[in-house]
């Protein structure tokens, strides 16, 4: 079962150390999911602060991936499960995900190596 955060908010976007690369601060407060996500300039164009999107973390292939804003494979790097943190890569690009209190569904997702995550 994929992690889905509906009607998440961009809380911020900012600049990174690396020239045209922004973070995106992600939050779903309904989910208690804060993420972060490095993405390249182009890529953040459509996006603003404070606009609402859908997101969804799978280990598998996402249907309609392929037809989201942005849909990106990558890989868990590592995952903390003290303060459930989770640290994947799509291509060098940096993704971090925090749960509060994962079900055992959500933390199933990042037990695979395979990581796909889409934007709405």
């Amino acid at each position: 079962m994929p992690l889905r955060l509906k009607n998440a908010v961009i809380n911020s976007i900012e600049e990174t150390e690396t020239k045209r690369l922004k973070l995106l601060k992600i939050v779903s407060k309904v989910d208690g999911v804060t993420t972060t996500l490095e993405l390249p300039d182009a890529l953040c164009e459509t996006m603003k602060v404070k606009d609402t999107i859908d997101v969804v973390i799978d280990s598998k292939p996402i249907l309609k991936g392929p037809t989201a804003r942005l849909y990106l494979e990558g890989t868990v790097f590592k995952v903390n499960d003290d303060d459930f943190e989770v640290v994947g890569t799509f291509g060098g690009l940096r993704l971090t995900v925090n749960i509060s209190k994962p079900k055992p569904a959500q933390k199933k997702i990042f037990e695979t190596e395979k990581l796909f995550l889409m934007i709405n």
